[in-house]
């Protein structure tokens, strides 16, 4: 049966549920304590069908379920041992980029990831879904923390915050922005009887997505970069919109068929962490192929940590290609040999990428002036690539018309103070 006629046959159940507990309300009065026993009972069926236990807490309970995967557990293209030898590659260089595990081991990283009541910020959304992974001496021990009810949260971030006091680096998709500080919204309320929130590390997987593959997917999800990215695929999953819905029904009638699916679904999320971690961290390093829009994307990124020497090896190969980011790459390429002081370099690329151009690039003309009126005092050329410049301002559509005004006077000025200059230099 197909997802989508599970969850219109779990509609129809619970509106005939809804019912039978209407009319039975209105024949007999029930007390509290057999409403709160016969609860306590179908939580703990719940918890055995789901293969979790009961963790107490003071008055308070919290479901967890735990399970350990091998290391040769292959999640898409990866097994979970690739994990280690990551981190290790880590060690050896790279240790400004913002994915880089240098100085940490595998055992300091811990996929995260939750389910949300809604995705607002308000305090009234709550996390009743924590997941997390790590490597342990049994291999990868994978713990969900389910919330069964709002009276438990006690239970739920006192069992989540014992188990994780000693990690350090949070490994997730869009936590930054979204998972932890609805944590840290949540645990305003039961801080007092819980332990402190731990001051975590962070790797968002997210923004490292969006910089390498944002042009080429329609958006930046966990699933579609999984399906698209990393060539895996779900054959069933609950969408993300159904989990707040299924979850209110299992509190009012707590069956483990509700919410089966959206424990398998985060389980999912967090193993796919750990695949994409180590397959972006792979192309940071060039530990595997990359194609020439994400070789560029990683300059760039290198380039904005301070890790130049990198970017200019990436630039050069993408400057010696054929790709669509060979003149970008060149351009680039120039501007690290003009910062560098290595002015005849410099010169060479942006005159290439003139000279390579059908439509003269305004920025290289004016940059090759620059270098030719202050580094070699060349007058003559340098008049030359104003003049380029700006012929192709006046051809450009890419400018608003005040914008292209402040431009043109700006070269003019140029224009005119080396025309002086030649003068000058011919007295």
């Amino acid at each position: 049966m197909s997802l989508t006629k599970k969850l219109q046959l779990y509609k129809k159940q619970l509106h005939d549920m809804n019912m039978a507990a209407k009319q039975t309300q209105s024949k007999q009065a029930v007390f509290p304590e057999q409403i709160e026993f016969e609860n306590d009972r179908e939580i703990h069926r719940a918890a055995e069908q789901l293969g979790a236990s009961i963790n107490y807490f003071e008055n308070q309970y919290v479901l967890v379920h735990t399970e350990y995967l091998p290391l040769d557990t292959k999640i898409g293209q990866y097994a979970l041992s690739d994990l280690t030898s990551l981190v290790q590659c880590w060690q050896s260089g790279y240790a400004q980029h913002p994915l880089s595990a240098c100085g940490l081991s595998p055992e300091d990283l811990l996929f995260f990831d939750t389910e949300t009541t809604g995705l607002g910020s308000g305090t009234g959304q709550m996390i009743f879904l924590i997941g997390l992974a790590r490597l342990t001496a049994r291999g990868i021990e994978l713990k969900q923390y389910f919330l069964p009810g709002p009276g438990h949260e006690a239970a739920f971030y006192d069992a989540f915050l014992r188990d994780c006091h000693s990690l350090k680096n949070l490994v997730t998709f869009n936590g930054k922005a979204f998972d932890w500080p609805r944590v840290k919204t949540r645990h305003q309320f039961v801080r007092d009887q819980v332990p402190k929130l731990p001051a975590f590390g962070h790797f968002d997987l997210l923004h490292a997505s969006r910089r390498l593959w944002k042009n080429r997917l329609e958006s930046v999800r966990l699933q579609t970069v999984e399906k698209d990215i990393l060539s895996m695929g779900r054959s069933e999953d609950v969408p993300g919109k159904m989990a707040p819905f299924l979850y209110f029904q299992f509190l009012k009638h707590p069956d483990a068929k509700l919410v089966k699916g959206i424990i398998e679904h985060n389980r999912e999320d967090v193993l796919t962490l750990i695949s994409l971690y180590i397959h972006l961290s792979n192309k940071v390093m060039g530990r595997i192929e990359c194609d020439a829009e994400e070789s560029y994307e990683i300059a760039r990124w290198d380039q904005q940590v301070g890790d130049l020497e990198h970017a200019k090896q990436l630039w050069k190969m993408l400057s010696a290609g054929n790709s669509s980011f060979k003149n970008q790459a060149m351009l680039r390429l120039a501007e690290l040999y003009k910062r560098a002081g290595d002015y005849h370099s410099s010169l060479n690329l942006f005159e290439l990428v003139i000279k390579e151009n059908d439509v003269t690039d305004e920025s290289a003309c004016i940059e090759a002036a620059k270098l030719l009126e202050h580094q070699f005092k060349d007058y003559e050329r340098a008049i030359y690539y104003t003049k380029r410049a700006i012929e192709c301002l006046h051809h450009s559509n890419q400018v608003t018309k005040s914008t292209d005004n402040e431009i043109d006077l700006k070269y003019l000025k140029r224009m005119d103070r080396l025309d002086q200059k030649r003068l000058a230099e011919l007295s």
